[in-house]
């Protein structure tokens, strides 16, 4: 007799001698919700020194944050995320907030 799929998935994972319980991932969500959006505010980033000299991760921070050269400037949306890029290079931009 084969077995089908369904009573294998239900049956639990013996792993290196121990039984794992299988994690539920979360839901995946729905296409055309924008979840970073939520946030009602922006912030204008401006780069005003040079990241000559700086950290890999924080040069990799300034180019997620959009911005190339000094004196460049881009407009974020205002969430948890863009802040904590922000606190990282806190030291070479400065940030204002738009209305």
């Amino acid at each position: 007799m084969a077995k089908s799929k369904k009573n294998e998935a239900k049956q639990p994972l013996y792993i290196n001698g121990r039984f794992v319980v299988e994690k539920q991932l979360p839901a995946k969500p729905a296409k055309g919700d924008k979840p970073y959006e939520a946030a009602k505010g922006k912030v204008k980033v401006t780069l005003v020194k040079s990241t000559l000299g700086c950290l890999a991760d924080q040069q990799a921070t300034v180019k997620a944050l959009g911005l190339t050269k000094i004196r460049t400037s881009n407009v974020l949306p205002d969430n948890a995320a863009t802040r904590g890029m922000i606190f990282k290079v806190k030291h070479l931009v400065a940030v204002e907030e738009v209305k």
